[in-house]
């Protein structure tokens, strides 16, 4: 009971039950049994506050038991009821980790691995965009999406802001994979696919320096820059922005939605949306530093009228060359940067009068500085691509 305090639960519970959690430490609000008055655990059950039961009287199946009639209305009401204590503290550790249905590994017990398995990886950061590569060309990764969530973890793993597969590719010199910090797969990643490119290079992969990177949001084309026989920056053209709602996507009407009034959480807000690869959100603010993005960010990701989540974007225009930015990236949280990112701020400050078409626009994040230039025939998206370390991971 003390994991479901502690991860902010309500917890209600018949007397005897509530003087032994209060006993412990814990803070529980009585309930009477049925029985006792109009007001009881029937109408609690009733009131939609319950998330889960926790019922583990075992004096048989008499419908005349409060057990077996509160255990009924569970069913029918469809609330989730746990008859024994060692599966109810299962069900607290699953809710306390960082995995969800997106990111756990089906495992067929009848070929489990006998030794743990030892992975080559590299990390990589474009723009202090962090990432943990890993060389698909030669190592097959089965579950990356677990892999991200485990890794990712700053404390338990290598930490990042997740995984990205280097994996061949039938139609370009290679296919990128990106996933996030909670295993979700994206489409598209700025900053990681600058850092694909060094890899292929940099590892003799490739000797080109123009290569064609696959990804779910389609081919990108590389333009790679060599110092020392080392890549130190890669421009990407990252295709045309996409503006229509359908293609963000964005539940509005009209052709585009550009500066238009939306509500978030009972504020409006004038939104611009974008897609480059990924779903963006673009807020122009006067002082993005001052924000509350932690409780800001996750609102707009999770808002109604974007069915796949979207990034979110909040920009200050410093003048007509130069914007500042923060991101919250769905997935990931607040991270230092974000390509695509970038780029949907350059493209909502052209289309909103900020900065003019086919000039280079410096955008300003916390990990550092990207170049982006938006033409009618796409947007090019400049910067760094580093390497930080290799290592060796066991699973």
């Amino acid at each position: 009971m003390r994991k479901f305090v502690e991860l902010g639960f309500c917890v209600y519970a018949t007397k005897g039950t509530a003087k032994a959690i209060r006993d412990a430490g814990m803070e529980a609000t009585e309930v009477g049994k049925l029985h006792d008055s109009s007001d009881n655990i029937m109408t609690l059950m009733e009131s939609g506050k319950v998330d889960y039961i926790i019922s583990t009287s075992s004096k048989g199946r008499l419908p005349s038991r409060d057990s077996v009639k509160i255990r009924r209305k569970a069913v029918e009401l469809a609330v989730p009821c746990i008859t024994s204590a060692d599966t109810a503290n299962a069900l607290a550790d699953s809710l306390i980790s960082r995995f969800t249905q997106r990111s756990t590994e089906l495992v067929d017990i009848n070929h489990m691995r006998t030794e743990k398995t030892r992975l080559a990886f590299t990390k990589m950061n474009g723009t202090s965009n962090d990432y943990i590569y890993f060389n698909c060309f030669e190592t097959q990764i089965d579950a990356p999406e677990s892999l991200s969530v485990y890794l990712s973890d700053p404390h338990g793993g290598v930490g990042g802001d997740g995984v990205i597969l280097i994996c061949p590719s039938d139609t370009a010199d290679a296919k990128m994979r990106i996933f996030n910090r909670d295993g979700s797969e994206g489409r598209m990643c700025g900053n990681g696919i600058r850092c694909v490119g060094k890899y292929l290079y940099d590892n003799g992969m490739t000797d080109k320096t123009e290569l064609n990177i696959d990804t779910l949001s389609g081919e990108k084309h590389l333009r790679l820059y060599v110092r020392g026989g080392k890549v130190k920056s890669v421009s990407v053209d990252m295709g045309k922005a996409a503006l229509s709602p359908k293609e963000v996507p964005v539940l509005l009407e009209g052709e585009r939605v550009v500066g238009r009034p939306v509500p978030i959480e009972g504020k409006d807000y004038r939104i611009t949306c974008v897609s480059m690869g990924n779903p963006h959100c673009v807020v122009f603010e006067e002082n993005p530093d001052l924000l509350d993005i932690a409780k800001i960010g996750p609102a707009f990701e999770s808002a109604p009228i974007f069915p796949d989540r979207v990034n979110a974007e909040f920009v200050k225009v410093i003048d007509s060359h130069t914007l500042k930015m923060r991101v919250w990236e769905r997935g990931s949280g607040e991270t230092l940067a974000c390509g695509t990112g970038a780029c949907a701020a350059v493209v909502a400050a052209v289309e909103n009068g900020f900065c003019q078409k086919g000039e280079d626009i410096t955008v300003r994040l916390r990990g550092g500085d990207l170049l982006v230039c938006y033409t009618d025939e796409g947007v090019v998206m400049t910067g760094d691509a580093r390497k930080n370390f290799e290592g060796v991971v066991e699973l």
